[in-house]
């Protein structure tokens, strides 16, 4: 499954259906009244009034997973999520790998 991250694409508008950020971190909005509207965290149970020109639309877009294998000279593999950690598994003659998920779009 690919990661996501949320991207701002415009200031809040009670037309769009989500998700929104405030902040720069995802908030929920329940309602609003006039400039002000009534969010929470997803998850918080405690909301707080902030002006709606504070508010962003967001969406989720997909974020490139990428890995470092390490290849031993018997043929064995080992995955890594960091440049770091594969290094600190290499023997002598292992070869390290940089994998990179291609998504949708990409290189064109």
């Amino acid at each position: 499954m690919t990661n996501t991250k949320l991207e701002i694409i415009g200031p809040y508008t009670p037309e769009h259906e989500g998700p929104y950020l405030f902040s720069g971190e995802e908030c929920l909005v329940h309602g609003t009244l006039g400039t002000q509207a009534f969010i929470s965290r997803p998850e918080s149970d405690r909301g707080f009034i902030v002006n709606t020109f504070d508010l962003m639309n967001a969406r989720e877009v997909p974020v490139a997973r990428e890995f470092w294998i390490v290849r031993y000279s018997s043929g064995t593999c080992c995955a890594h999520t960091s440049l770091g950690e594969a290094i600190a598994e290499k023997t002598p003659g292992a070869d390290i790998i940089h994998v990179r998920e291609v998504l949708p779009g990409d290189g064109e």
